[in-house]
């Protein structure tokens, strides 16, 4: 066995054992919550490694509750697969709560600064209230209003050019409203550096997000790699990462200020904090501006598609929602924010797009800070937290028929109705470690639903299979790739286009 074999083989032998001895030396004065038997030694290992998805913690709840308990090597692991339970903890108890296990991937890539991954501490306070300033502000989420509106029609002109290349086109446009609201830069194409550089840094992100890469952490053996066993491809990907993140980090951030210094700034994101910072620091305000632009980025992409497959899936709901507008907007204009209480459907078609499969459908886990008892089980302190928030978005008492995709849940009498179960509401995470963008979110996905419905028809191809609610597993899950056709569907809805393409 080579001598780089035998140091991991003991290693891990070392630390199942440790971690064995301690699971087993512990005599709680509280049980733990129920979850899967551990076999001896490894725990949970096995179930975690061969479950990792967000399906599997579902079934759990039904046998467990809505707390699980697992043992992987040692270390604790609580799924939270109910509301109550998410609230109980992650809200009413948040000062023990809102801490971050580590990421090695993160870690190694370089996002120590990111403060979606920070400790919870005084320094994740300070940047995430400057990323509040922004995003928590109506009036500063109206000024984005114009990038919503100039990224969605070029994605409409794009689809009318190439509706082949739709989710191309979707993803374009994710970047161009981004870069647009978080830096004032107008990105034209998947070739411009800039967007190519957000694909790759998001690409690691939400592979660094997996469970099995934070859990099982395999950046240790792949450290002890010789180059021809894919030692050296390692190490030379983890320096392109660093690289691209850096770039992401400090590229657009520079342009910002060079334009700021000629008098050519447009204002966004970025701009105003700089006019604005006071005591904020240059640094705080690049980091805080990279971090909008990733996090925003790949979540508007999957929400996007998301909403495609579900127009595919069900044309009776589409046409509803068309009738809707024909009614409200008519056909000698496109809709958009000033209508969006006079559109209750389409507003219902966008919270149940957020409630069917959310984005990251288990979020970013949590780390317990202190031994915590709740209704009598203990939770031990350093616990690995994970919010099941597809779950939570599936519970049938909250949401009957979840797994169906049906927006007229949010309407009564005709009217929008999301007091007691707006998916927003969870879709975002819980606690202070909830995504600070969600309204910008909703902003946008909204935006899109209402102008693309307006102008295009989505349908299953003609032939083959119907298309399948069917995911992407990972820490950003989206549809895997399904066919449909797209087609303009009036002649007013090409005459409406017609008018963009003269803008």
């Amino acid at each position: 066995m080579p001598p780089f074999a035998l140091v991991a083989a003991a290693s891990g032998a070392l630390v199942l054992t440790i971690g064995f001895l301690l699971s087993r030396s512990r005599s709680p004065p509280h049980p733990f919550p129920p979850g899967p038997k551990p076999l001896p030694l490894v725990g949970n290992l096995l179930d975690m490694t061969t479950s990792m998805d967000w399906t599997t913690f579902s079934k759990w709840t039904d046998r467990y509750g809505g707390v699980v308990y697992l043992n992987v090597l040692g270390r604790p692991i609580i799924l939270l697969n109910s509301i109550k339970a998410n609230v109980d903890l992650l809200e009413k108890r948040a000062s023990k709560y809102s801490d971050r296990p580590q990421f090695p991937l993160i870690n190694l890539a370089g996002h120590q600064w990111n403060f979606g991954f920070q400790p919870y501490g005084k320094e994740w306070q300070s940047r995430r209230r400057v990323f509040t300033s922004q995003y928590n502000s109506m009036a500063t989420l109206r000024s984005f209003y114009d990038a919503h509106r100039s990224a969605i029609s070029n994605f409409l002109l794009n689809v009318l050019r190439e509706p082949q290349d739709i989710s191309n086109h979707l993803r374009l446009r994710s970047a161009q409203a981004i870069f647009d609201v978080t830096y004032g830069i107008s990105v034209k194409s998947f070739d411009d550096r800039l967007v190519s550089t957000a694909e790759a840094v998001m690409d690691v992100v939400s592979l660094a997000l997996n469970p099995g890469m934070w859990i099982l952490n395999p950046i240790p053996i792949f450290n002890l790699l010789p180059g021809w066993l894919g030692g050296a491809t390692i190490s030379a990907k983890i320096q392109r990462c660093q690289s691209d993140l850096e770039d992401l980090r400090n590229v657009p951030f520079d342009i910002v200020k060079k334009s700021m210094a000629v008098g050519t700034a447009k204002p966004c994101f970025t701009t105003n904090l700089l006019r604005e910072s006071g005591p904020v620091s240059e640094e705080l305000i690049r980091d805080t501006a990279a971090i909008a632009m990733g996090a925003a980025y790949e979540t508007t992409f999957s929400a996007g598609e998301v909403f495609l497959l579900a127009m595919t899936m069900h044309e009776d709901i589409q046409r509803s929602a068309q009738n809707e507008i024909d009614s409200v907007i008519g056909s000698d204009r496109l809709p958009d924010f000033i209508d969006r209480e006079r559109l209750p459907f389409v507003t219902a078609i966008m919270k149940e797009v957020l409630r069917w499969h959310p984005p990251a459908p288990i979020g970013i886990p949590h780390e317990l800070l202190e031994d915590d008892i709740y209704e009598g089980m203990l939770i031990p302190s350093g616990s690995i937290v994970m919010v099941n928030i597809w779950q939570v978005l599936h519970d049938s008492e909250m949401y009957p028929g979840p797994f169906n995709f049906d927006p007229y849940r949010f309407i009564q009498e005709g009217k929008l109705d999301v007091s007691k179960n707006d998916p927003g509401r969870f879709t975002f995470g819980f606690g202070r470690r909830s995504c600070p963008g969600r309204l910008f979110a909703e902003d946008s996905l909204w935006l899109m639903i209402a102008q693309f419905l307006a102008v295009y028809a989505i349908s299953p191809l003609p032939e083959g299979p119907p298309p399948r609610a069917e995911f992407t597993m990972g820490g950003i899950s989206q549809p895997l790739p399904f066919g449909r056709v797209v087609r303009v569907r009036s002649d007013a809805a090409r005459k409406l286009l017609a008018e963009l393409q003269e803008d």
